[in-house]
């Protein structure tokens, strides 16, 4: 780290590791759990209709 530049100030790195402190618990290390980013592990979209033949398509795209 030291030799480098600083993450979070214009200077260079003085080993202070609060670029390493969690954003939501100041006496956690970060562990990249996205907590502070809500992430979420899976997605949803919602189905509106199945069409079950092309046929049921083609009357709903040209009604």
């Amino acid at each position: 780290m030291l030799g480098q530049k600083c993450e979070l100030y214009d200077r260079d790195c003085i080993g202070c590791m609060e670029c390493e402190t969690c954003d939501l618990d100041p006496n956690k290390v970060c562990d990249n759990c996205g907590k502070c980013l809500n992430i979420q592990d899976f997605a949803t979209i919602g189905i509106d209709k199945i069409y079950l033949s092309e046929e049921d398509y083609e009357k709903d795209q040209n009604p």
